[in-house]
């Protein structure tokens, strides 16, 4: 059974005509009448009373119309329904993205892209490096931001931002007044860790040991968020390392203060990362498009050679 055939019946039902239906259709009459023949020879009944002009429908003509009536209607909802997708006026977006960027970046790109794509429903799942990656590789997101972690082949990355990080305090630690400080003077002070699993601690814990060993810090604590440590430290509890991003607006009001370790200079590098083969649609491509011209990013100009033109 041919969709042709099916339309052709729809129309003659709706118009009672073979002429006018062939019209609207841009088909000769012949052409509508061979298609009714070829359909009715299909189904092995009859669908039309033909009475001089006049032409009704049989009781089985009735039937099939009430089947035609809703496959038609669903086929004029899918062509509006993508209408909309290709033009932008409806969809959906999902994005995995680590803490710094899903809480210091892409709200920014969000609201840009917002103010230019109303329609478009944007979903933010938030997770460590590890489970952003393991959101792509199982499709639940679309893109994801995050650290670099093992190659993996499924996946494919463009360094977008390194981001400096930063040793703070509260104004009222002494050591923020010296021009440098040795790590072996941070003495006793409790650190502030990030949850395990976050490839920031990661790094962290890494110099920490390539400098002190393993015996620092002494004292710690272990929170789960950058706002929680931010605080901590603001209320006067320790130190902590953490993205200049995340405490720009703290250092410029003088909640926090930054001590200048010697020989500490790490950053932290951020990844777009999709799935290799990855068919972008043209919701994600508009998203794409607004994360070019981001020039928060330090190295949004690696995203040029992506085909991302809606």
């Amino acid at each position: 059974m041919k969709l042709d055939h099916l339309k052709s019946f729809h129309r003659i039902a709706v118009t009672r005509s073979f002429t006018q239906a062939a019209q609207e259709l841009f088909l000769t009459q012949p052409a509508v009448s061979q298609q009714i023949q070829l359909l009715e020879y299909r189904l092995g009944i009859k669908l039309f009373d033909r009475l001089g002009k006049m032409v009704g429908l049989t009781s089985e003509g009735e039937l099939l119309f009430s089947y035609t009536e809703r496959l038609f209607q669903i086929y004029d909802e899918i062509e509006m329904q993508f209408g909309k997708l290709r033009d932008l006026e409806t969809g959906k977006i999902t994005v995995g993205s680590t803490a710094v960027m899903g809480t210091y970046f892409i709200p920014r790109i969000i609201g840009d892209y917002n103010k230019k794509y109303p329609e478009i429903d944007i979903n933010i799942q938030m997770g460590n490096s590890y489970s952003v990656l393991n959101m792509l590789i199982s499709n639940q997101v679309d893109i994801g931001f995050s650290g670099r972690l093992k190659t993996d082949t499924r996946l494919r990355s463009i360094l977008i931002h390194r981001e400096k990080l930063l040793l703070v305090s509260s104004p009222d630690n002494p050591l923020t007044d010296q021009p440098v400080v040795s790590v072996s003077n941070l003495g006793k002070m409790p650190f502030i860790w990030r949850e395990k699993g976050t490839q920031t601690r990661a790094l962290v814990k890494k110099w920490f040991q390539q400098k002190v060993g393993k015996n620092y810090p002494k004292r710690s604590i272990e929170l789960q968020n950058i706002e929680a440590a931010k605080r901590t430290v603001i209320e006067g509890y320790g130190i902590t390392i953490i993205p200049e991003i995340s405490i720009r607006r703290e250092l410029h009001v003088g909640l926090l203060k930054r001590i200048n370790l010697d020989e500490f200079d790490l950053s932290f590098d951020y990844y777009l990362f999709y799935k290799k083969g990855k068919v972008f649609s043209k919701a994600i491509k508009a998203f794409l498009e607004i994360l070019i011209k981001f020039r928060l990013l330090s190295h949004s100009d690696n995203l040029k050679d992506l085909e991302v033109k809606v």
